[in-house]
């Protein structure tokens, strides 16, 4: 860590820089402490207090015991406990208020730089450091009784929420009535067990965020418990991750339930993850440490990607700070798996990676086949207009080696009419649970995909109703460029073409991808109502009416 200690450093005096320009430090203001320009929240000044807390207490930060920085924290803090709501809640003012799971997210960076004021404290600290460490236990309490009331919206709120129970009980430890309320509560959201499964994945299958979110979280229940299950969930989780970063290095997000789904980040807040699994790992013996190499060449990747690219360090010197074996961590690797084969199947999730492209199948999604030649990302679609049905999604998915075979049934399906007069004439208010259904035809799509040495085969078979039109959707970037013999053209965001015969080569950066060969018989681009469009890229179409019966492929030529 000792190479990479100092850009950690130098990213985080800059975010604290910015705090103090933006800071409104003038406390006659009633904007007063509040970042400019933004609601009044109090979220990111607790943020970014945690970082200032770092730098003012490590001897390499030039903030190293700066007063003007001490007495901007103070004043920070003061803007925080006036916003505080009496309550001890801490809203997220966008859409949340008396959240406890809000409010125990902002506890998760109180008590971060709390400890770090503490561990790090001198016997000739500034009397404006005790100061602010009084102001940031009198909020902390407040905090957890609004905390230890409240409720939660999505999954991963009950384990920050649990967290910061248990750390409050902690803290706190000596009013044991207190104490003994948090732990109780605690007690009754961890009674719910914990949403991490075999494979790794967390209920909101979020990979670009929520997963690194409960893994803070299970960190801090080990801290506080001791106990090696909390461990498992982390470790569980990052050995996943490492099957879901993509050939150029970002992480697959499209099976996300939550609003990190289609963003294509770098891995950059999983770093201190992985550090820190890869310290607690790295002894013979010790718990899950079959997983050592693999998070200590996946952390030592990050950081040092992340400073090759001339990018800020992710936020974590306030938590590198509180743990030795961090700090003194020597990477011995680096990298993340060259290839990989991996079926996710409780999540419905196929996750390849070989020398030449990575590619993923998702079942029961729109969009379906995701292939990536290095950063040239390419999706796949299939178009059903049957009754409110827009698109094939897989109800059945079966894996085998280099295989993998999706299907679906749409039924033609209608309403008859009452057997019996219905209360009412208002369509709204009939209860059309007790209307009989007609499903008077079928439409069965099997979808299968091969793997070739340089791509993949895609056939698409339909059996049943007949003169349905199927379009076969490949979505490619923008800008693009796509040519065969009688073209050459640039793709535009939100195009289409229609690709009836044929190959069409598709040059993206360095990569090129053969595409073909093509098919046309009609140039019906989709129902006006509930289409999904590719307006971010361009989509070349292939369609056919059923019965189909087509193949093609997608090459890497380079």
């Amino acid at each position: 860590m000792e190479r990479y200690i100092g850009h950690i450093i130098r990213s985080t005096e800059k975010k604290v820089e910015h705090f103090l320009k933006t800071q409104v430090l003038d406390p006659e203001r009633p904007d007063y402490g509040m970042m400019a320009g933004e609601m009044l929240e109090t979220k990111p000044t607790i943020y970014v207090m945690a970082l200032a807390d770092a730098v003012y207490c490590h001897p390499g930060s030039r903030f190293y015991h700066d007063e003007a920085l001490l007495q901007a924290m103070n004043r920070a803090m003061d803007f925080v406990g006036r916003n505080q709501r009496d309550n001890g809640g801490l809203d997220y003012p966008s859409c949340n208020f008396n959240s406890a799971a809000d409010t125990s997210f902002c506890f998760k960076r109180l008590i971060a730089g709390y400890r770090v004021l503490e561990q790090y404290e001198h016997e000739d600290a500034a009397e404006g450091v005790q100061i602010l460490k009084e102001k940031y236990r009198t909020i902390m309490k407040r905090a957890l009784n609004m905390i230890c009331t409240g409720g939660f919206h999505t999954p991963n709120h009950r384990w920050g929420i649990t967290a910061a129970l248990t750390q409050g009980a902690n803290l706190f430890g000596e009013d044991r009535e207190f104490a003994a309320k948090l732990q109780k509560r605690a007690g009754q959201y961890l009674a719910e067990g914990i949403d991490g499964n075999e494979e790794g994945e967390y209920a909101e299958r979020s990979t670009g965020n929520y997963n690194a979110v409960v893994n803070n979280s299970m960190m801090a229940l080990y801290e506080e418990t001791g106990d090696d299950r909390y461990l498992g969930y982390i470790a569980r989780n990052l050995n996943m991750m490492m099957r879901y970063f993509d050939p150029d290095d970002t992480i697959f997000t499209q099976n996300s339930t939550r609003q990190d789904q289609g963003k294509a980040d770098y891995p950059d807040k999983y770093f201190y993850q992985y550090l820190y699994m890869a310290s607690m790992t790295e002894e013979e013996g010790a718990p899950y440490a079959q997983f050592h190499e693999e998070f200590d060449k996946a952390a030592h990747k990050i950081i040092r990607d992340n400073m090759m690219r001339g990018d800020l360090a992710p936020e974590c010197l306030h938590i590198i700070m509180a743990h030795e074996k961090m700090q003194n961590y020597c990477f011995k690797g680096y990298g993340f798996l060259d290839t990989y084969r991996k079926y996710f199947e409780e999540a419905g999730v196929l996750r390849v990676k070989n020398e030449k492209y990575g590619y993923s199948i998702l079942k029961g999604k729109s969009a379906f086949l995701f292939m990536k030649v290095k950063e040239t990302p390419i999706f796949l679609k299939i178009g059903e207009s049957i009754g409110s049905n827009r698109n094939f999604l897989a109800d059945s998915m079966t894996v085998e080696d280099g295989r993998c075979v999706l299907e679906s049934v749409i039924n033609a399906s209608y309403y008859q009419p009452f057997a019996e007069p219905p209360a009412t004439n208002d369509w709204w208010k009939m209860d059309h649970s007790k209307r009989e259904i007609l499903v008077n035809s079928q439409l069965h799509t099997t979808v299968t995909v091969e793997e070739l040495e340089d791509g993949l085969e895609v056939s698409v078979k339909t059996e049943g109703l007949d003169r349905v039109p199927i379009r076969v959707q490949v979505c490619v970037p923008t800008g693009a460029v796509l040519e065969n013999t009688h073209f050459r053209l640039t793709a535009a965001k939100g195009e289409a073409m229609i690709l009836k015969d044929g190959f069409v080569t598709i040059h993206h950066n360095d990569q090129v991808i053969e595409l073909g060969p093509g098919f046309g018989s009609h140039a019906f681009h989709g129902h006006y109502s509930g289409e999904e469009v590719n307006d971010a890229g361009y989509t070349i179409y292939m369609n056919e009416y059923t019965p189909v019966e087509k193949k093609f492929c997608l090459r890497v030529s380079r």
